[in-house]
């Protein structure tokens, strides 16, 4: 039903275009979850990972909100791909990305931030998050100002990830406000468990 690694995923029998890398990821985050947690992800692009995760989430008849992040407009990370999807509807980026969810089958299990990740993380309380995913910028200031922002929203217990571990400036950002005790899944997608209230007590630890 899945197919990792390439430039398009299908759902439910639609084929949607991206770059996710951890979509097996997210099976194992959903197949642990529990009734009530929150998901959130902070990068969603046209849904491709977004629809995934729908579709974990609503295989699983979990209770589980899932919230997706992203600006919703072309960037310098935009490739000439990337600008004929959007510009097949209309050049609007958002319905594009909506349109995938109802192609999906999964529009009715994602709620929708159009915004950026620091300001929708003001919209979270505090220790109210189960999961975030940070998967915008791959600038090394913007890597930690996402963790930074969202490490507060999270539970003790809760899982702090994002991808791109590849990338030279997101793992030396990760490195530099996580420390290194961080796990590789499988060599791309870091993630931990938050553990302490303070990202120094984390790092530290």
């Amino acid at each position: 039903m899945f197919n990792d690694g390439g430039f398009y995923v299908e759902v439910n029998g639609h084929k949607i275009y991206g770059y996710s890398r951890y979509i097996q990821f997210y099976g194992e985050i959903v197949a642990k979850s529990m009734d009530e947690d929150v998901f959130v992800e902070v990068g969603s692009f046209l849904g491709q990972s977004t629809s995934a995760m729908g579709k974990f989430i609503k295989d699983s008849k979990k209770c589980i909100e899932f919230n997706a992040v992203d600006i919703f407009d072309l960037s310098d990370f935009s490739d000439a791909p990337h600008y004929e999807v959007i510009e097949a509807h209309g050049g609007d980026f958002l319905e594009a990305f909506k349109s995938n969810l109802r192609e999906a089958g999964v529009e009715d299990q994602v709620k929708i931030h159009k915004m950026t990740s620091i300001d929708a993380a003001e919209q979270f309380e505090d220790r109210s998050v189960s999961f975030v995913m940070i998967d915008a910028s791959h600038a090394y200031q913007d890597v930690i100002d996402d963790i930074k922002a969202w490490y507060p929203k999270v539970k003790l217990g809760g899982i702090i990830s994002g991808d791109d571990f590849d990338f030279d400036e997101v793992k030396q950002a990760v490195f530099d406000v996580c420390g290194e005790k961080i796990n590789v899944y499988p060599n791309t997608t870091w993630w931990f468990r938050k553990q302490y209230e303070t990202l120094d007590e984390q790092k530290n630890s």
